[in-house]
């Protein structure tokens, strides 16, 4: 585990790491707030693909005892490492692109963190009841898919055929489809989401964050261990000022979910283009059908392997808009965060098996 907390000094914001492995920790110096989320970096008036992998590569080459301590992980562990990240400081760091850099003579070759070893998310989640699931305990989504697809994305029904689904016909009815029924699988939406200042600000389509977290009661989630895939923008975003309430916590469509007993959420950290959010969805719904006993975490970091050995040195010709454009997809990959436990599978029911 690798958690991050923030720290507040007169010079400005900052953050500490602690790494935990097999009964032992280590503490990392303190470090300051860096202005790398990808919300902000791949945006429509951001900067070049091949420019974002490059400030990921300074950033990390900055941070020596962290890539010490994650390579030291990577010899005692081998691809059996799943590494969950505590990160309490609402700064969007996008750890999955920390660039690892093996010594001299090494076995093991350089990449990005998530495309190299199984990478999970964890954050603080306030429960009044023990109904969050365990971050790193082995869970099963056994079931059929509930899901809410946008009008202007109708392409992914046909990533559900092939399962037992629901539909919800509206976002506005997500909370009462997931109030009372059976156990679920999966909870998939697909539409579009916005992030800003606060609660009223951030939303998946046109209901807010603050309706979904204040007024709403998922229990159908407690009743059995359940994959929820938000595939819509900013959806894994989270808000950590203390605000109007005061209470440093951090609040996100992640955390509600994860509050009322999802055994996972995968969500995106910035804005993803519709074809392109179609795609990871295809090749990972493919995968964990084709493979159902590999994990989430495991299927991600798949995904993401065809991207994990490049560096700035491999891109310094791709100039044109064409070239930057061809890389976005390979990006977006690195955009996708999983909050759970690496140990999660999932295995839905298929049409024909339901009775």
């Amino acid at each position: 585990m690798l958690i991050a907390l923030p720290v507040r000094r007169d010079y400005g914001p900052g953050f500490r790491l602690r790494g935990v492995c097999c009964g032992e920790s280590q503490d990392f110096p303190e470090y300051s707030r860096p202005d790398i989320a990808l919300a902000s970096l791949v945006a429509p008036d951001g900067i070049p693909p091949t420019e974002v992998f490059a400030k990921m590569r300074t950033w990390s080459r900055n941070k020596p005892d962290l890539a010490s301590w994650l390579y030291e992980r990577r010899c005692e562990h081998g691809e059996a490492l799943q590494l969950v990240i505590w990160d309490e400081t609402g700064y969007g760091i996008p750890w999955e692109l920390f660039w690892l850099k093996p010594p001299p003579g090494s076995p093991y070759r350089s990449g990005w963190l998530g495309g190299l070893v199984t990478v999970t998310r964890w954050l603080t989640v306030n429960a009044a009841w023990p109904v969050v699931r365990d971050y790193s305990s082995p869970h099963t989504c056994e079931g059929p898919v509930a899901a809410y697809i946008a009008d202007d994305m109708r392409h992914d029904d046909a990533l559900l055929r092939q399962f037992a689904s629901e539909p919800i016909a509206g976002i506005r009815s997500l909370p009462k489809a997931l109030a009372a029924g059976g156990p679920l699988g999966m909870v998939y939406v697909a539409c579009h989401g916005k992030f800003g200042f606060g609660e009223d600000d951030c939303s998946l389509d046109d209901v807010p964050l603050v309706m979904l977290e204040g007024g709403s009661d998922f229990d159908r989630l407690a009743s059995a261990a359940t994959f929820v895939f938000l595939n819509a923008c900013h959806s894994g975003q989270l808000l950590a000022e203390e605000g109007e309430y005061a209470d440093q916590t951090q609040r996100g469509f992640s955390e509600v979910f994860l509050r009322s007993g999802a055994a996972g959420v995968l969500a995106t950290s910035g804005a993803i283009g519709d074809e392109e959010a179609h795609q990871v969805a295809d090749e990972l719904l493919r995968l964990l059908r084709a493979r159902p006993k590999t994990p989430v975490a495991v299927a991600l970091r798949e995904l993401r392997s065809s991207v994990a050995h490049l560096s700035p040195d491999d891109l310094f010709d791709a100039e044109a808009s064409e070239e930057q454009r061809a890389l976005l997809p390979l990006l977006y990959r690195f955009m996708y965060v999983y909050y759970g436990s690496p140990r999660t599978v999932v295995s839905l029911t298929l049409r024909e098996e339901r009775t």
